[in-house]
């Protein structure tokens, strides 16, 4: 079954699903809000104001292959943690497919104060080469079919929402990332797998945002906007992942009572990660002692980028939201790219969120 059929598997299951949960629900409309740390779509769920005491809960299904762009190499820097060391050239990247299944619960605590919880479950398929130019293998590489899956890191967010006019509404968010997620995983070769492979970042990570809606004509039109900022801090691995800056907008058209269309922009900035090592290359063909030993640039052990991570994306998402019965809401989300810039590393394709959410 290739990923395309697992994709419809999935989605199918999470219908049948919505189904079977609206047959047993009533009450009023979901209000719950998406947040998953790898999907930065808004699904107009930030915009809701439950009553004090309510619970929200809401199951989101993300599906993203990243691919090699045309006319790049996809050769990109190893990150060496046991050695202590960034080798240029070492990976030569295939494809990724992430599977991302996300809880998300949300309780008010106060008529304005939201707490919640981000529980992600990640699926992860990877193939690459690696040792290129190694004396092993020799000089080509070995072909390596890596795959994961576990609990990532969870998020805990408070949300201060208030209306500064009956009209428009403004969400202050403020989220902490714990290191929940494995990061330990090897690769085939029994050596610490790059910490972008692993289910978790093993840091800490603080997460502030703004969310900003307005009703251009009520309850049949509104607008909306959202940045936010992610930054993780340096882990034990000497490791640490890139700023991300992140800024959305769009609108909500209810066509039906029960449908409402969205569209959306999002674009999102990553600053390159950094990490405390020695530089060095690969042995290429034309080197005197290929294969063999990377040729060491620089010894010295010091904070340097990682020069081929980093990115900078725009996407067009457009989606859909049900209202299968009146406590549970049902979303479908397509987000394609249309600017993508990773330095020379697998870039994301087409994809795919479908979402339930169910308040009580």
């Amino acid at each position: 079954m290739d990923e395309h059929d697992g994709f419809v598997r999935v989605l199918c299951s999470a219908m049948l699903m919505s189904l079977a949960m609206g047959m047993l629900s009533g009450g009023k409309s979901a209000e719950a809000s998406c947040g998953s740390a790898a999907c930065f779509l808004l699904t107009g769920e930030e915009a809701a104001l439950p009553q004090k005491g309510q619970l929200s809960i809401g199951l989101s299904y993300a599906y993203t292959i990243t691919k090699l762009q045309p006319g790049t190499s996809g050769l990109i820097t190893a990150v060496d943690q046991e050695n202590r060391q960034l080798i240029m050239n070492e990976h030569a990247e295939h494809r990724t497919i992430t599977e991302l299944t996300t809880l998300d619960v949300n309780y008010r605590l106060t008529n304005n104060l939201t707490l919640e919880l981000l529980a992600p479950y990640r699926h992860l398929k990877h193939t690459h080469i690696i040792e290129r130019g190694s004396a092993d293998t020799g000089g080509a590489g070995m072909y390596e079919a890596f795959q994961d899956s576990g609990i990532g890191d969870i998020r805990v967010n408070t949300k201060y929402s208030f209306l500064p006019t009956l009209r428009s509404l403004l969400v202050f968010g403020f989220g902490v990332d714990l290191p929940t997620g494995n990061s330990h995983a090897n690769n085939i070769n029994g050596t610490l797998q790059e910490p972008t492979l692993q289910l978790g970042r093993r840091a800490w990570g603080i997460v502030p945002s703004i969310y900003q809606s307005y009703e251009i004509v009520p309850h049949v039109l509104d607008q909306f906007a959202s940045i936010s900022y992610q930054h993780a801090f340096t882990g034990p691995g000497s490791y640490r992942y890139g700023d991300v800056y992140v800024l959305s907008g769009g609108v909500h058209w209810i066509a039906l009572s029960k449908v409402t269309l969205t569209g959306q922009f999002n674009w999102r900035y990553a600053v390159h990660d950094e990490f405390s090592g020695s530089l060095a290359r690969v042995q290429e063909p034309d080197d005197a002692g290929f294969p063999g030993d990377p040729i060491v640039l620089d010894p010295e052990i010091k904070r340097r980028p990682v020069p081929t991570t980093g990115s900078t994306m725009l996407a067009f998402s457009p989606g859909v939201t049900v209202a299968v019965r009146e406590k549970l809401r049902a979303y479908f989300f397509v987000q394609v790219p249309l600017v993508r810039d990773f330095n020379n590393n697998l870039v994301p394709d087409v994809g795919y969120l479908a979402r339930l959410s169910m308040s009580f």
